[in-house]
Formats: structure tokens, sequence, C-alpha cells
């Protein structure tokens, strides 16, 4: 099987019909006009550039129409886009530019000064040609308009693509260790598009409202590449702002996903209460299990948030709950879509049965390759076929899963397992409570107990006695937290993923604190 240039049918089939709506900017590009200048990208690598196949074309930029263009211009002259996460520091960044190798680097006038960091760090940068997207130059590069400029014209038709040739890499966030590119092959975008399409009934006719950052699999596949390969429109907002997205989400717009974070941040606005949404038809929700007291909310507000479950390593999508699912079985992820399988494996190696808690295992043609010249995690990740989640998972008697926690988020506290994400869902049924996470910490006596850490709402006190006394009154008593933190905000990645990793590192000394004030 191979992957058509369907960019380019919809050129030829809605030449005229509006395929990317820049909301800072205020840009829009047709579908011809899309075609035409990821082309004349295409040609710049292949005739200004001289780069072979396979070459690494890196990019650090804030999404725009742009940063599109440059991911299927890359598809036609058969290069690989490295999509680097702009919020990294140059030293985070290093070790990522050293493992891709890119023979291009694009990036956005506001990273010029973490460019010229990287190039004094990086001797083979001298080597690199780089391009400054979204200007005319900076006098160390020239302008992605006047690269543009210079090609032909002539529209370049990408030619079939084999399931298991590579596009783009995707770098993990990092909350485990360090960053490892994941292989995204034209496969894995195609059966993601297919599998969405099945799950949503996504069609030509929406309209998608993007919010979540290019270099995350979210911003790229829930949903901008399956709506453009149904020839739908994608609004692309260079970073989220919960007003201006409710305002959006207010008009025209029929397709929307967020993280937990986007939806909590949405509910809080002044702006939420009166917002109608009635072109809206699907809310998804995914990235990080959701408190259920905040899907509550929306579904007070007549709006069902389909929550699903995907990975950078499946392209993401493997589960998107129906809105019927979704209303009855709140928290629920559903079933795996498409042709996705999935299963849920006790420790001993065997199959769970309907409310057995075991690691996710996934497989089907969404499940990338590997890792980035890592073959040996690429084998640690990947057996017999199978994808190791890492995730805590279980099903019900019908059939419909639930994610519990990360495995390496739960914690054991006088000998019995304790799931983060369930005392979280209490937490957020507190009125003062913006948000919060769990983490488990050291302690003499338990082994590890529970630490709330927890972001306030402006003007509403708590005292920790008040939320341990919550916690009690709605949990056992191993799972209240016997630390309460209060910060004012939570390290978040640019996806909204909660990075427990820098709360754990931060904390890992809670309760030798507590000893020593005795």
């Amino acid at each position: 099987m191979y992957v058509v240039d369907y960019l380019h049918k919809q050129a030829l089939q809605h030449p005229d019909k509006i395929a990317l709506v820049d909301v800072a900017s205020g840009r829009t590009v047709s579908y011809r006009q899309f075609n035409e200048r990821a082309s004349r990208f295409a040609e710049y690598l292949l005739g200004a550039c001289r780069l072979q196949p396979g070459a690494r074309v890196a990019v650090l930029a804030h999404n725009s129409s742009d940063y599109l263009e440059l991911l299927y211009g890359c598809a036609k002259a058969g290069m690989v886009m490295v999509c680097l996460n702009w919020r990294l520091a140059p030293a985070e960044l290093l070790p990522i530019l050293r493992d891709a190798d890119p023979a291009v680097l694009v990036y956005g006038p506001p990273f010029a000064d973490s460019v010229r960091t990287l190039r004094a760090q990086l001797p083979q940068m001298q080597a690199w040609r780089c391009i400054v997207v979204g200007a005319a130059g900076d006098g160390a590069a020239p302008g992605y308009e006047s690269c543009l400029a210079g090609a032909s014209g002539q529209v370049i038709e990408m030619p079939p693509r084999g399931m298991d040739e590579v596009w783009h890499l995707l770098y993990t966030s990092g909350t485990t260790g360090t960053p490892k590119g994941v292989m995204q092959t034209y496969g894995m975008v195609f059966f993601n598009a297919v599998n969405c399409m099945l799950a949503t009934g996504l069609s030509g006719r929406d309209v998608l409202l993007n919010v979540l950052p290019f270099f995350h699999t979210g911003g790229l596949n829930l949903y901008t590449n399956p709506v453009l390969h149904a020839g739908g429109t994608v609004h692309i907002m260079q970073q989220f702002d919960a007003g201006a997205t409710i305002e959006l989400l207010d008009s025209s717009v029929t397709l929307f996903l967020g993280v937990p974070a986007v939806y909590l941040l949405m509910s809080q606005h002044p702006a939420f209460e009166a917002a109608q949404f009635r072109a809206m038809r699907h809310w998804s929700a995914g990235g990080s299990p959701v408190a259920h007291s905040l899907l509550e909310r929306y579904q007070a507000k007549g709006i069902t948030i389909c929550f699903g479950f995907g990975m950078t390593e499946t392209g993401p999508t493997v589960f998107i709950c129906d809105p019927d699912t979704a209303r009855r079985k709140v928290g629920s992820i559903g079933r795996p879509v498409g042709s996705m399988r999935t299963r849920v494996v006790l420790a001993d190696g065997s199959d769970a049965g309907p409310g057995q808690r075991g690691e996710l295992y996934i497989n089907g043609p969404g499940v990338t390759p590997g890792y980035w010249k890592l073959p040996q995690a690429s084998a640690e990740a990947i057996v017999d076929g199978w994808l190791r989640s890492g995730d805590i998972a279980y099903f019900d008697a019908d059939g419909d899963y639930y994610i519990v926690d990360r495995a390496k988020d739960m914690y054991i506290s006088g000998a019995e397992n304790v799931y983060p994400a369930e005392v979280e869902n209490v937490l957020f049924q507190m009125v003062q409570i913006a948000d919060a996470a769990v983490i488990g910490v050291a302690d003499e006596k338990w082994g590890d107990v529970g630490a709330a850490i927890v972001v306030l709402k402006a003007g509403q006190p708590l005292a920790p006695q008040e939320l341990q006394a919550f916690c009690r009154s709605r949990l056992s008593g191993y799972k209240v937290p016997k630390h309460v933190v209060f910060l004012d905000a939570l390290p978040r990645t640019p996806s909204g993923k909660l990075e427990k990793h820098k709360l754990r590192s931060q904390f890992a000394d809670l309760g030798e604190h507590e000893r020593n004030a005795r």
C-alpha cells in the first residue's frame, strides 16, 4: 500500500476552497495556494539546497499556515521534517539537533537568539542552511518568502509514498527522560485520518480550530492533518488563549480538541457562560486523565466532551469515545477505533478480564515503527508487534475502556497501590481549587505517601486540613494526601501535560523536611 498526495488532489478538486486560516495574521490560504506554496518549498529544498530524499529539515517556529506549508513541502520533496519544541532552552535543543542532524533549520524571528546560541555550541550548524519564516530575513539567514519567490512556481505532485516511509519526527516531551524521536510515517498519518473520520464523522464540511502546538502529535493530527485530508478548513491559533478560543468556537468552528488544561481554563473564563457554540458538533479531549467534575461542568452546559486516548507513538488516535458512551460513562475512553487493537496485560503477562487493571498494549497500522536511531529502545517499547503504553487501564463488561493513570505515577503506600489520577478527580471537586496534581513522596512509616500540589482560585483560601478532610470523606484513608503544598502554577508541557517528574524532583525531600521540622 502507499499514500498519495492528497493536498494535490484537494487543490485539483476544490482549488478555491479555504484550507488554512492563520488567526494571528488573518491570512487565508486556499487549497490551490497551499499546494503551490508547498511545491515552491519542495523545489527550494531539491534545487537551491541540493538535498537528497531523506534529509532532515528542522523547524523551530510557532504555529502558522507557513508551518503546514513546510510540512507538506517536505513530503513533496521526500524530506523528513523535524518538529522542534520551541519551549525548550538551547541546552535542551542541542541533543535533539545532534540526534536528528538536519541539513536545514527553519526558525521564527522570536527564536533568533536561540539559534545564535545553538550555532555557537554546535559546530556542524555552520554547514546547515538556515531560513527565517515569517520575515524578510535577519542578515544571518534569508527569509522564507524570498526562498519561495525564487522557485519556478511549477506544482510538484508528491509521488506515492510507502506506508513505512518516515514523513516527520516528533520528539517525546522528555517527562520520563531524554527526548526520543518518534518516527511518524505516511501510513501512520493516513490511518490516523481514517480512524478519526470513523470515530467522529469528520468530513470536508468541517471547520477545525487548532490550539495545540504543531510540534505535538495532537496539534498536527487531532485533527489538522485529517481535516486537510478530507478537504476541510483549519483555523490555526499561534498559541492557546482562552478568550480568543471561546470567541472562535462560538462562530463557525465545528470540530475541536483540547487537553484537560485547555478545557479547564476555558471553563474559568468570564466569556464561557454566555457562549452558545451553535456550530460546534464534536468536542474531544485527550493528553492526560481529565477530572470528572470538569466533564460534568461541560455536560451541564449541554456539551459532551468525548474523551480519547493516544500517544505520539500511535499516530496518535487509539480511542475516541462516542457521545452516548461519554454521557453514560463519565471518564470512559470507549473502545479502540478503526484499525487499532488493544489489550490489557497483567503483571504476569496474561490478558486481563473485565475490571482487572493492567498495562495497556496497542497494535495496528497507527503504531510507529520505532524511535529514530534507537533500535534498543524501540525493541523494548514494541514487543511482538504490541506497543507497551506505560498506562494502567481496565475495561468493563461492555468492553469500554478507562485509563487509570501512568504506571510510573502510581505509588505504593503501606502495600496499597495508589493512582494519583483518582485522588486528583476528588480534588477537582473542591470549588477552591483551580489546578492540582498528586505525587508520591518517601515516608518513614508507609514507604510512600501522597503529596497534593495545589493551585487555588483567586480569593479562595483553603487550609491543608480542609483539603484532607474533604478527601477523607470520599477516599480510603491510605489515598488521602499526607502533604499539601500550594503553588502559583503547575509545570506543564506546551501540550498541557503535567510534568510530574519536575514535581517529584522538587518535592523529593518533603518527608525529610517534615522530620527535620519536628
